[in-house]
């Protein structure tokens, strides 16, 4: 019998900001097109731009500077592609606003 069962693991994690950001500067909901941006210090380090029509995704730029700081690539490009679907599928033609929005609400 192993009595690793009845033990409980107590711990916590601390989570700090990185500085590193990402936005998404452009939707265009009719020809279903997003970019997304991951930015460090007010420099764009990568550009996803994601065609859901054409399902297309081209990328520009690279983040292997902020490997330390921040997430994978992939991961990066496969965020931002579901939060095109999502924003598309939603009419949300402004990110920023309706994630303040949301934020707002929550407040209140």
């Amino acid at each position: 019998m192993n009595d690793n069962t009845d033990k409980s693991i107590v711990g916590y994690t601390l989570f700090k900001p990185t500085g590193v950001r990402h936005e998404f500067p452009f939707v265009d909901l009719v020809k279903q097109q997003v970019i997304g941006t991951v930015l460090y210090k007010e420099k764009i380090y990568m550009t996803v731009v994601i065609d859901l029509k054409a399902d297309t995704i081209q990328v520009q730029g690279d983040i292997a500077e902020l490997r330390d700081l921040t997430i994978s690539r992939d991961s990066y490009i496969d965020m931002f592609k579901g939060q095109a679907k999502f924003f598309i599928d939603n009419n949300i033609s402004n990110p920023k606003k309706y994630y303040d929005e949301l934020i707002n609400n929550q407040s209140t």
